[in-house]
């Protein structure tokens, strides 16, 4: 099987030079490793031809986003003739055998349509940042699987899953390709889950699999994990993921079930003096509810919205 791995990047050099020598470091000869360059202003584009001279780059002239970078990538994957594609993040690494896993999962499981590694903490390769998800509207409840649990072999099998995350995620071309790609108008955050959404309406199944294994640097690129940034935009991302999935009996239980986790989040980060993210956090979410708009600080640097 041919297989393209699509990178998006926007100022990761050192980051990206990690990701894209795991993807070469791997065990599959037939790969092809796309990185699509939203305009970084760091020498990613040139640090990448020096060191990988056989990457292929997609250098954009704006920053175009995540959503509408892994559509281009893809799209150059299918001109490579690629069977699966994986999305990797620029800030994960792969495992040698990480990829082989993945195909085989695909090869043996007809009705797979993607797939992704158990994914850990980069500096505590022992932990899991990633071992499957959990999408329960009813309850207003998207979470990740095993998060921060210590792995253990043998306690973990391949298994289907309720949505996949797009660090590290492969799928088959041509079904991707039906689904459309990823969804830009969520701008960050949820692309995966409304596409994993989208793969379990056409009937296909999504598994995560132990066999495989990548490494996260969690949210290098959003600033940190409770930076206002992210705050803004996983706020935003999931409400407008719930106004598109929810039936209106999910609603009913979903607003009781969710607002005193969200509650409960804004205490902590108040009591730790993150006020600003605190703000950021129901910015997003009244952004979600009602317009969708993005204000202009927490829009990606140079970024540019559309299709």
């Amino acid at each position: 099987m041919k297989i393209s791995v699509v990178i998006v990047n926007w100022n990761q050099r050192e980051l990206l030079l990690e990701a894209v020598a795991s993807c070469y470091a791997s065990d599959w000869d037939d790969l092809s490793v796309i990185v699509v360059d939203n305009c970084s202003g760091d020498d990613s584009v040139a640090a990448v031809r020096r060191e990988f001279p056989e990457t292929i780059i997609l250098a954009n002239d704006s920053n175009i986003g995540f959503a509408r970078g892994s559509n281009q990538g893809f799209e150059r994957a299918v001109a490579e003739n690629a069977d699966y594609v994986l999305f990797l993040n620029s800030d994960a690494t792969l495992a040698r055998d990480a990829i082989r896993a993945l195909a085989g999962l695909l090869e043996r499981e007809p009705e797979a349509g993607a797939v992704t590694p158990y994914i850990f903490y980069h500096d505590r390769r022992d932990l899991i940042w990633y071992g499957g998800g959990i999408v329960r509207l009813w309850r207003g409840r998207i979470a990740h699987r095993h998060l921060r649990r210590k792995f253990v072999q043998g306690q973990h099998q391949p298994a289907i899953t309720d949505y996949l995350t797009g660090c590290a995620l492969m799928i088959r071309a041509d079904l991707f390709a039906t689904l459309g790609g990823f969804d830009s108008t969520l701008c960050m955050y949820s692309e995966d889950v409304d596409l994993s959404l989208k793969l379990r309406r056409t009937g296909r199944q999504l598994w995560v699999t132990p066999e495989a294994a990548a490494y996260h640097r969690i949210s290098a690129s959003a600033g940190g994990s409770f930076s206002p940034f992210k705050a803004f935009h996983r706020g935003r991302s999931v409400v407008l993921l719930f106004r598109r999935y929810a039936r209106p009996t999910d609603w009913v239980t979903a607003v009781p079930c969710g607002l005193p986790g969200i509650a409960a989040v804004s205490a902590k980060l108040i009591f730790t003096g993150r006020l600003k993210t605190v703000s950021a956090l129901w910015r997003g979410i009244i952004s979600g509810f009602f317009s969708g708009a993005i204000p202009e600080e927490f829009k990606p640097f140079g970024w540019v919205n559309g299709d």
